[in-house]
């Protein structure tokens, strides 16, 4: 039964990283790390991150090879590109060896169940994007997240909000990813979490929890660091297929599960929560080492500490997760979280974020108010002196759907307004011209 173990104890912040290795990187130059990669059968394989390996892995009685760049390691998983990989389902690994150094500085990974200290529970490659010497972040930037995630909360303002930073501010800065939703669409989620992690090469993102529900809370998985509000939530990440009563089949919620694994393997937080959230058969609890404050985590039910037993899924609040090790902090207000961030006060750089977000929840809004009205029209729910200014008031209506299509962009999907539809819609409307011609 997999376990981890990670010692309890404040995450190194990101400014300290900055103020004491901006000399060191100052040219941007990332070194691989050492590496020894202990296997079931005790040969051990020793090597450098950065490296491309051949992995043989074998899970459920099923075999897999995996072939890329081994990305990250600790004692109880590696990365190999976009993979994750728990060691005691590796078999063999092929690539080139390098000698073990002899220094207390090298990499010691083994297929044990434990995990521990925070320089273990790090991937030897994690990198923070470092902001120009003597210009390190002041403040934050804000991004409010509420609501559905594919219509009001969209990979497309956060990426409009990258861009912006990138621009103006450069790399460096402080990303504040307030929450409030209950999730959403998974596809929608998937392009979150490609534009985050791109951009998480040089930003740091931070998850501020209210409310975050399935696909928000798998965003919120996506940040570097997450904090609850006091009232706050997070969890049940699990897939239903068109309807809440119809849960998704096993292989896609394992599939989930995975997926989720691999994102929070690139945070400081155990990958083996993902399973309760996603299932309501799988069970998480841990331990707490009375001396050191080690956490120890299993993914069953008899733990010291049980989170999650069978027939709920795992939604956490803000203490449980505070106290078991899964969250960096609780913060009320900006000024609670800018202490948490290392900064002086509270000073969001600009309103950039805020801007963008509400104005797409008004225009989104706008459209919720009048789009099942225009719909009614063209479909002859209008009024007219004459059958001809009828059908004309038909036509205006669907030209006014098909402005609306391009207004939505990517959303319009979501809205009824699929590529699909919109043909659909302009073959109606070519339609009512013609009845018109002939009155």
């Amino acid at each position: 039964m997999q376990s981890t173990t990670m010692k309890m104890s404040t995450p190194m912040k990101y400014i300290k990283t900055v103020l004491i290795f901006c000399t060191i990187f100052c040219a941007s130059v990332a070194f691989a790390a050492d590496i020894e990669i202990r296997l079931q059968d005790g040969s051990i394989w020793n090597g450098v991150t950065g490296q491309v390996i051949t992995i043989q892995y074998e899970e459920n009685g099923k075999k897999s090879t995996f072939t890329g760049e081994l990305t990250r390691a600790t004692k109880t998983y590696i990365m190999v590109g976009d993979e994750f990989l728990f060691i005691d389902k590796i078999t063999s690994i092929e690539g080139e060896q390098t000698e073990p150094k002899d220094d207390t500085d090298s990499e010691d990974i083994s297929s044990g169940t434990e995990e521990t200290g925070d320089s273990t529970d790090t991937a030897v490659d994690d990198k923070k994007s470092l902001a120009v010497e003597g210009d390190l972040p002041k403040g934050v930037f804000v991004l409010p997240l509420h609501q559905m995630v594919g219509t009001y909360f969209r990979p497309t303002e956060i990426r409009d909000l990258i861009a912006h930073i990138d621009e103006k501010y450069g790399p460096g800065q402080i990303i504040v990813f307030e929450i409030h939703s209950g999730g959403g669409s998974v596809l929608k989620w998937s392009e979150i979490r490609d534009v985050v992690f791109e951009a998480r090469e040089r930003h740091r993102f931070i998850a501020w929890i209210d409310h975050a529900i399935s696909g928000a809370a798998a965003t919120g998985f996506l940040c570097d660091e997450v904090y609850y509000r006091s009232a706050g939530e997070l969890g049940s990440i699990t897939m239903y297929s068109g309807h809440i009563d119809n849960v998704s089949p096993d292989w896609q919620l394992f599939g989930w599960i995975k997926e989720l694994e691999s994102v929070l393997a690139r945070t400081s937080h155990t990958p083996l929560v993902a399973g309760c959230m996603v299932k309501v058969d799988l069970n998480f609890s841990y331990d707490v080492d009375p001396e050191t404050g080690e956490l120890t985590y299993y993914a069953h039910e008899f733990g010291d500490v049980v989170l999650s037993k069978s027939g709920r899924n795992l939604t956490l609040g803000s203490q449980e997760a505070l106290d078991s090790g899964l969250c960096d902090g609780i913060a009320d207000t900006g000024e609670e979280l800018a202490a948490h961030l290392d900064l002086e006060e509270w000073i969001e750089i600009d309103s950039y974020g805020r801007d963008i977000a509400e104005q797409w929840w008004a225009t989104l809004g706008e459209f919720e108010q009048v789009g099942n009205e225009l719909r009614a029209e063209l479909g002859g729910n209008v009024s007219g002196d004459s059958p001809r200014e009828r059908i004309g008031n038909q036509i205006k209506a669907g030209e006014e759907l098909i402005r609306w299509s391009k207004k939505l962009g990517e959303t319009g999907m979501m809205m009824g307004l699929s590529e699909e539809n919109v043909s659909a819609l302009k073959r109606m409307i070519e339609d009512l011209k013609h009845q018109r011609s002939n009155l």
